[in-house]
């Protein structure tokens, strides 16, 4: 084949699109990977975030619910 007539081959077309993919997708993985090494930087693990705060629900979990009975009374 001529040089001209390779470029119109569909099999290396194929091969040249999918490297091409395959080279973008390496890129965006490695883009992905950044940001997610950032956030991290960026964010405190989850520990030290609940290291401040009260346990149940903001410490009101000994609260008497007077509006909920059992037995239907309001």
């Amino acid at each position: 084949m001529s040089s001209g007539k390779t470029a119109e081959d569909p099999a290396w077309k194929n091969k040249e699109r999918a490297e091409e993919e395959q080279y973008a997708r390496a890129k965006e993985t490695e883009a992905l990977k950044a940001i997610r090494d950032e956030l991290q930087k960026k964010q405190p693990a989850k520990s030290e975030l609940d290291k401040d705060i009260e346990g149940g629900y903001g410490g009101q979990e000994e609260l008497e619910d007077r509006y909920a009975t059992t037995y239907g009374m309001h």
